[in-house]
């Protein structure tokens, strides 16, 4: 093989790599710009609504929201009290307890004044063996489930909808701290198309270093740890960058477990969540959308918000990152797999030419393209089959790529909602030009250890360790 035709292959993988690229961005940049439409096209109508009538009416969807708990201590009290301070008319709470061995019982019972029950349960889902139902004497509105740990949070979640008796499911962690106005501006939306929506989501960030009291916020001091930093500018990204724009098209991609909103006779049809998954809020969106496409006469469609309407605990160490990465990765090879006969069927429209492959080919190839072409590129011009300028080049438009989305997906945040105070906001903007070098290494080695994992059959559910609060 001659010198010239190793300079000319060299050069075509260059340029497919450089494509590669250039189209991820140009993709990135098209739904940044959408978020940025639909944001503030969402923001517009919520300024025009009416919060206190939807609050005072008797015409207000009832909600059951449902809390999966594991191993809580630390969060459970001020996770439950967010739910019962929710300024909403009509809704109950649902808390299972999945066999924690801490002291989440016992702190749900303090809580609470919990009580034996005497309720029916009709096992309508796979669940796993519930130990006893009890009903809080403070909160006529609030059931907590004692059940044996199995079947995954899928399993949990699934118990609190064997009771749940209202039209539509709220899922969120037990991590996770609602503020006061999260139900009545998402019911708001979904309440003007009842049979079309069966499904939304909306934004949130991570509650490290926020000072809370009896499920309150009282002080909204942001963590400054650069990977907790560098988790709000991805969901930032995710949320108001990416799924927003999604949503428009009906190809909403995940409908998150952090807060997640579902109508309950659609639950019901699909037979629950799925114990099957490491996770199970996205296998559950991709199902939905499943149900869409089979029921297309209905014109059914998953929705993505742009309301900040909780605060979640984020990893706040390296270790715990890559956990959390790892697993989030299997479930990602998991239901690609699972629904790869979606992709590129017209059956699914916009969901199967948008979301899914872009889920192939970069969430699931990505990792490795990215990583094969820039030691592709690093052994060309060591070789000097390619020039310092092109190496260089290729490696800033990886780098400035990566920062004009952020900066994009930033402003689109700041012209909808006032979350972050300038200082931050200008914290993120700033750690946005070093997350290549800095951040992204983390997230690209956990990827690639999620997808060993997937290959090792590696299904489980790994919750990764709290941090110590402050209180």
């Amino acid at each position: 093989m001659t010198q010239t035709l190793i300079a000319d292959m060299f050069y075509v993988f260059f340029l497919i790599f450089l494509a590669y690229f250039l189209v991820l961005t140009a993709f990135y940049i098209f739904l940044a710009i959408l978020g940025l439409i639909e944001g503030k096209k969402r923001f517009r109508e919520s300024e025009r609504e009416d919060y206190p009538l939807v609050y005072l009416s008797t015409f207000a969807v009832p909600v059951s929201v449902i809390i999966p708990a594991h191993n809580e201590e630390l969060w459970i009290r001020d996770s439950v009290l967010s739910v019962t301070n929710l300024n909403y008319p009509n809704f109950e709470l649902i808390v299972v307890d999945d066999g924690s061995t801490d002291k989440t019982l016992q702190i749900l019972t303090d809580t609470l004044k919990l009580k034996p029950a005497v309720k029916t349960y009709i096992k309508h889902y796979k669940n796993g063996q519930v130990h006893e139902i009890l009903r809080s004497g403070k909160y006529p509105n609030v059931t907590v489930i004692s059940k044996s740990q199995g079947l995954k949070k899928a399993g949990a979640v699934n118990s609190g909808l064997n009771i749940a008796k209202n039209d539509y499911i709220c899922v969120i962690d037990a991590d996770t701290v609602l503020e006061p106005n999260a139900l009545l501006k998402v019911m708001a939306h979904i309440a003007k198309d009842r049979d079309r929506i069966i499904g939304a989501g909306s934004g949130f960030g991570l509650a490290n270093g926020l000072k809370m009291k009896d499920g309150r916020i009282i002080e909204r001091n942001h963590s400054i740890n650069p990977l907790v930093v560098y988790q709000n500018l991805e969901y930032i990204r995710s949320f108001i960058g990416n799924r927003i724009g999604w949503s428009k098209y009906n190809a909403m991609p995940n409908v998150a477990g952090g807060f997640g909103m579902w109508r309950r006779d659609v639950l019901y049809e699909l037979g629950g969540y799925s114990a099957d998954y490491t996770c199970e809020d996205l296998e559950m969106t991709f199902r939905c959308h499943d149900y869409i496409a089979k029921n297309k006469e209905k014109d059914l469609k998953i929705l993505m918000l742009p309301y900040y309407v909780s605060w979640t605990e984020g990893p706040s160490n390296i270790t715990s990152l890559f956990s959390q990465r790892d697993r989030w990765q299997r479930v990602i090879n998991e239901t690609v797999s699972r629904y790869k006969y979606m992709i590129f069927n017209p059956k699914y429209g916009s969901f199967a030419f948008l979301t899914l492959p872009y889920f192939l080919f970069y969430e699931l190839f990505g990792v490795y393209i990215e990583i094969i072409s820039m030691a592709f590129v690093t052994i060309g011009w060591l070789c000097g089959i390619l020039g310092i300028k092109t190496f260089l080049a290729f490696l800033a438009l990886m780098i400035l790529s990566q920062i004009i989305v952020s900066l994009m997906s930033i402003l689109a945040f700041l012209r909808s909602q006032r979350q972050f105070t300038i200082y931050y906001t200008a914290y993120l903007v700033a750690l946005s030009f070093f997350e290549f070098i800095l951040y992204r290494p983390i997230i690209s080695a956990a990827k690639l250890y999620g997808t060993f994992n997937y290959f090792r059959k590696i299904r489980t559910f790994d919750q990764y360790t709290r941090e110590k609060r402050a209180v």
